[in-house]
């Protein structure tokens, strides 16, 4: 009998025999206490009366957020023009980031196991690198890179972790920016620049573009020797900044953002206009990331084409979400991080 009362208690029946709740949010341990005792109601009273378990929205559901279908090489419409003007750098730096080291490719018959930019007939078209399976996946932690997105310094060195298909973790350092680019700013005050490499594996610690890339060559390159198109001179430099113009700044400045507790991991390669677009956002927000690199040739491509079924870059994925949210699609990616890391500003200026 006591059961019974206090079951109706918490169901709220009345004399009508609907049901009265009220809709409030308990920690998870004590929503899952009362689901359970809800099951056990339904031995004792009419199902009737016993309401039934809410249903938890997944992440892109509560943000409104509808998962477009991957296209390879699909623009919406109102992306048209971000997608040419990112494709401009590409242009101006000859393809660098878009190949990988020691790229090359040759036709070999037909694997649906494996990943292939073009098939013909009965045959695909293999492409590999020198930069082997083993060496890709090696096991050394993240090199981290403080930069930021409209620097042609720091798209030396993001071209460079491209060609090498370095894991790194980027510490975007936009202007304004209240936390990477502070903590370099405190540590090394006047001497403090763009970009700034640390190095985990060997403790190294260093400024200027050039020789960051000459560091990432001389270790986790196979030859040591830096590509032509990434060595010092002004040429390199020129063809960086005329590449840059075009997007007038975007990825340069912060826009206040919510922090997220892990590092977000992103699939993408430089050349990639599509990588570029969500990079800026991702820059523009301070969100940290895992750069999984992927170029043409790169045993990454294969990896991804394992664990989703098909290679598409960008590609992110979200640790911090309960449904570990993975996305396709540079459009949805951006509404995504605007959403779920994006602060926007009070309509009330004034209480």
């Amino acid at each position: 009998m006591l059961v019974f009362r206090v079951a109706l208690i918490l169901v709220g029946c009345s004399h009508s025999n609907k049901v009265l709740t009220a809709a409030f949010s308990l920690p998870p341990q004590i929503s899952s206490s009362v689901e359970q005792f809800q099951k056990g109601l339904s031995t004792i009273l009419p199902t009737s009366i016993i309401p039934p378990p809410t249903k938890k929205k997944g992440t892109l559901a509560t943000l409104d957020i509808v998962p477009s279908e991957p296209k390879r090489f699909g623009v919406a419409a109102d992306q048209v023009y971000d997608i040419l003007t990112s494709a401009f750098p590409g242009v101006t730096r000859l393809g660098s980031g878009a190949f990988a080291e020691g790229y090359k490719s040759s036709i070999v018959p037909k694997d649906d196991t494996k990943y292939t930019v073009f098939t013909i007939g009965n045959y695909q078209i293999e492409e590999s690198s020198s930069i082997e399976l083993s060496s890709s996946s090696r096991r050394y932690k993240p090199v981290e890179i403080y930069e930021f997105e409209g620097c042609p310094f720091c798209k030396k060195v993001r071209e460079a972790v491209t060609i090498l298909c370095l894991d790194v973790q980027f510490k975007p350092c936009p202007m304004n920016g209240p936390t990477f680019r502070k903590q370099v700013k405190e540590k090394y005050g006047s001497a403090a620049r763009f970009p700034f490499m640390r190095d985990p594996n060997t403790g190294i610690e260093m400024f200027e573009s050039d020789d960051i890339v000459a560091y990432l060559f001389r270790v986790y390159g196979t030859d040591g020797v830096v590509p032509r198109i990434l060595r010092p001179g002004a040429a390199t430099t020129l063809s960086a900044s005329l590449g840059l113009i075009p997007r007038l700044g975007a990825g340069s400045s912060y826009k206040p953002s919510k922090q997220p507790k892990k590092p977000l991991v992103l699939w993408a390669y430089e050349a990639s206009p599509f990588c570029k677009i969500v990079k800026e956002c991702l820059c523009e927000l301070e969100i940290p990331h895992i750069q999984k690199s992927c170029p043409r040739g790169s045993a990454n491509r294969q990896l991804l084409f394992e664990k989703t079924g098909r290679f598409q870059a960008p590609y992110l994925e979200d640790p911090n979400t309960e449904d570990n949210v993975a996305l396709f699609e540079s459009k949805t990616i951006i509404e995504y991080l605007r959403k779920q890391y994006g602060i926007q500003p009070s309509p009330v200026k004034y209480l």
